[in-house]
């Protein structure tokens, strides 16, 4: 059965209905609406799942308000209830909502363990940290399902038994051949003398050299005719092969292709994780043309999560993320860094947003991402810089989340990054889907 996480937040004591059970059908209720309001805008499932792990958001985020106007739809009356906006209560909303759409939605699924696992690390919500790993576990385990069959290698696969379904027997049903003894006696008394009906023999018996040979033609024809006419009625119904044989046919060759195709498939998946294996062994950005080696371990390491983000399919096993820390690891650490290895986000953001080697990101971030509105990705601010690329502290924290002095690592950096770029292109690729699929204004307008 699947687990509801707004009784999840009941049971730890994050929000209190005071066992008013009217009040949580309202939130269910509220929860609902936001899942199929995020269904219909996967690009919502970043800012929903940033939002609800943050038990520091602000009561004038765009997407905190959202929340809060769906709420008010089920409970007109919840502004009395409260003196000021809910957050707890809207956070518990806007997870379950996030994680109810996850379950039927394979790009929110990846955005949601991606955001969660970038905003988590650096969120204040201790308290739930169960509760968050519940939600995160069930759709990683979702996700990792859905990638199999993309990472899957030769020895994996398994081809299903051949579909065919042989035709019923035909019956056929012989009746018992009979011969007409009456026209045979008439035939065999017509050959033994001149007495007979039927062209009689016109010697007699007693004239054996001349009746015999008579005698013999007129009785192999009376035999014959009557062996011909019971051998004709023996004599099977053709059958009709041509469907049967057709049918199989058919069986055969979709059993062959799908064998075929999931062979190809884990061709690819084999090619893909040698490709990985030899991009970390060589170090070299194929976007910079240039090796990592030589370029600052952050900005290096911004570059790899580009560089992987652009060799991997969206749905990839959560083990990637690991794959690529180990590989930024291999960076000599920065000289000058804070501490060890670390550098301060504030920072990392500005160089991302200013420094030419970050070009090739930040237009694909551009792509990726609008201008930030509210909590969203550090994507929106990197691919949409102002003026000089500057950026205040405040607005780190009310569009990330993330205070300007928090440290981070080449690991975690890249690492970081290379999660929005998975969940961006999720997301992005699940819109572009559904606008093919609904056509365009004008597109319906012909029809």
């Amino acid at each position: 059965m699947e687990q509801e996480f707004l009784l999840r937040f009941l049971e730890i004591g994050a929000i209190d209905l005071k066992g008013d059970d009217a009040k949580l059908e309202k939130l269910r209720a509220t929860a609902k609406d936001l899942s199929a309001a995020l269904r219909k805008a996967p690009s919502k499932a970043v800012s929903f799942t940033m939002v609800a792990a943050d038990p520091n958001i602000t009561a004038t985020d765009p997407t905190i308000d959202e929340a809060m106007a769906s709420l008010r739809k089920q409970w007109e009356t919840v502004a009395n209830a409260f003196a000021s906006h809910p957050i707890a209560i809207l956070r518990a909303i806007l997870l379950d909502a996030v994680v109810q759409a996850g379950r039927s939605n394979d790009a929110i699924a990846v955005a949601f363990v991606n955001t969660a696992r970038n905003a988590l690390a650096y969120a204040e919500a201790s308290d739930e940290a169960e509760i968050w790993r519940e939600a995160v576990s069930e759709i990683e385990t979702k996700v990792d399902a859905r990638a199999e069959t993309e990472w899957a290698t030769p020895e994996m696969i398994t081809v299903d038994p051949l579909q065919y379904t042989p035709p019923a027997p035909v019956s056929t049903d012989y009746g018992v051949p009979s011969v007409d003894k009456s026209a045979l006696r008439e035939n065999i008394f017509s050959a033994a003398g001149p007495w007979g009906p039927n062209e009689p023999n016109r010697f007699q018996p007693n004239q054996a050299p001349q009746w015999a040979p008579v005698f013999a033609d007129k009785m192999s024809a009376a035999i014959a005719e009557a062996l011909e006419g019971m051998a004709e009625e023996l004599a099977p119904s053709p059958i009709d092969l041509s469907g049967p044989l057709s049918t199989l046919a058919k069986a055969v060759t979709t059993h062959v292709g799908k064998a075929l195709a999931s062979f190809s498939g884990a061709t690819a998946g084999l090619q893909r994780r040698t490709n990985l294996l030899w991009w970390k062994e060589a170090l070299y950005s194929p976007s910079a043309h240039a090796s990592y080696l030589d370029l600052p371990p952050f900005e290096a390491s911004a570059l790899m999560a580009l560089d992987l983000h652009k060799q991997l399919p969206t749905y990839s096993p959560a083990s990637v993320s690991a794959f690529l820390r180990e590989a930024i690891r291999c960076l000599p650490v920065e000289k000058g860094s804070q501490g060890n290895g670390e550098r301060d986000v504030l920072s990392l953001v500005h160089d991302a947003r200013t420094t030419a080697f970050m070009q090739p990101f930040r237009m694909l971030a551009a792509q990726y991402t609008p201008a930030p509105v509210g909590r969203g990705p550090l994507l929106s601010l990197i691919g949409h810089p102002q003026g000089s690329g500057a950026i205040e502290e405040g607005t780190l924290r009310v569009h990330a989340g993330m205070d300007g002095s928090t440290k981070m690592t080449a690991s975690e950096w890249g690492t970081y990054l290379f999660r929005e770029l998975q969940t961006a292109r999720a997301i992005t690729g699940s819109a572009a889907k559904r606008a093919k699929k609904s056509g365009s204004p004008t597109t319906r307008a012909k029809k």
